[in-house]
């Protein structure tokens, strides 16, 4: 998960489990993980765990938005299918 992150032993337990916290599918990213490190080593677990709710808040979000885009689609799908003829 963060082999290439040099975090302190101290603080590799909380990390680990910080991470299980993170979205699944930005669990990887080198990114994510930086960001999570920084936080805990500045500001400590809890400022760490205050951070991931803003990710899973943002997630959250974006799935809403493209579900939203889908169903748009989808209807104006549906919109065009009427006014094709039948033949």
């Amino acid at each position: 998960m963060a082999e290439n992150l040099n975090i302190p032993d101290e603080l590799k337990g909380t990390f680990k489990r910080l991470m299980y916290r993170v979205p699944e599918k930005l669990r990887s990213g080198s990114h994510t993980q930086k960001i999570i490190q920084l936080y805990l080593k500045l500001g400590g677990e809890k400022l760490a765990k205050q951070h991931i709710e803003i990710i899973k808040l943002r997630v959250r979000e974006e799935e809403r938005q493209n579900k939203a885009i889908a169903d748009a689609l989808e209807k104006s799908d549906i919109g065009n299918d009427s006014t094709d003829p039948i033949v």
